[in-house]
């Protein structure tokens, strides 16, 4: 089986390349975290299903992430929405 070479960046102008890192709530990454991290995926050779997959999972946590943020938003603005209706032993 033959290696696909990773495609440069350029190759589709007008396109801007999506971020890199996943969405969350701790510390924001350096700009050497991200050359670094890139430089990492460039290195390696991904096929269309793995980068289909990759991406997937990708967007499966981030909605993930931002279901839960709205939810514990809920329950600490309005309590009452999130309580049991049902009466405790």
């Amino acid at each position: 089986m033959y290696q696909r070479k990773p495609t440069p960046d350029n190759e589709r102008p007008g396109l801007v390349p999506p971020l890199k890192t996943a969405a969350t709530a701790g510390p924001a990454p350096s700009s050497a975290d991200l050359i670094q991290r890139r430089q990492l995926e460039k290195s390696v050779s991904w096929s269309g299903r793995e980068q289909l997959r990759c991406l997937w999972y990708r967007l499966r946590l981030t909605i993930a992430e931002m279901n839960y943020a709205t939810r514990r938003t809920v329950e600490l603005q309005a309590p009452w929405i999130t309580e049991d209706p049902r009466p405790g032993p």
